[in-house]
């Protein structure tokens, strides 16, 4: 049922029983930019690169004899992983770690690595995530 108020001003009555927390348009998902990254394993470290192509340093990420995958983020404190079968795991696992604010902010501080030999990131292994700006829910919208 819609009421109409006088003025400019509508209110919008939702049906008796209607569940309070569907999203209406200015709250739902997807109405706000998702950005997209893409991690990489190179070399014992984990990259990311941006759409712009900027490509940065995010922390470690190599196999551990007897352990497995294990990464671990520079500037997160003591966030990492470790046990996982694969470089591809151990940055799925990555990619659900990290918010939009985290990467964001890596990629405004640090330099871009293009000033030194780029790696030939092609064939490593690598993860596409897109992330949320807003930081709401899980982090992750889609990681690939």
């Amino acid at each position: 049922m819609l009421t109409a108020q006088p003025s400019s001003a509508r209110a919008i009555r939702m049906p008796e029983g209607t569940d309070d927390a569907i999203p209406t348009p200015a709250h739902a998902p997807g109405t706000h930019a998702a950005h997209t990254f893409t991690l990489y394993a190179y070399r014992g470290r984990l990259c990311a690169s941006n759409v712009r192509d900027k490509l940065i340093d995010l922390g470690t990420l190599a196999e551990r004899s007897g352990s497995g995958w294990a990464f671990e983020l520079d500037g997160e404190g003591s966030l990492g992983g470790s046990g996982h079968a694969s470089a591809e795991q151990a940055l799925a696992a990555a990619a659900r770690s990290v918010t939009f604010l985290y990467l964001d902010g890596q990629f405004t501080a640090q330099r871009d690595l293009s000033d030194v030999p780029r790696p030939d990131l092609p064939h490593a292994p690598q993860v596409v995530v897109t992330l949320d700006p807003r930081g709401v829910a899980s982090p992750v919208l889609a990681a690939d």
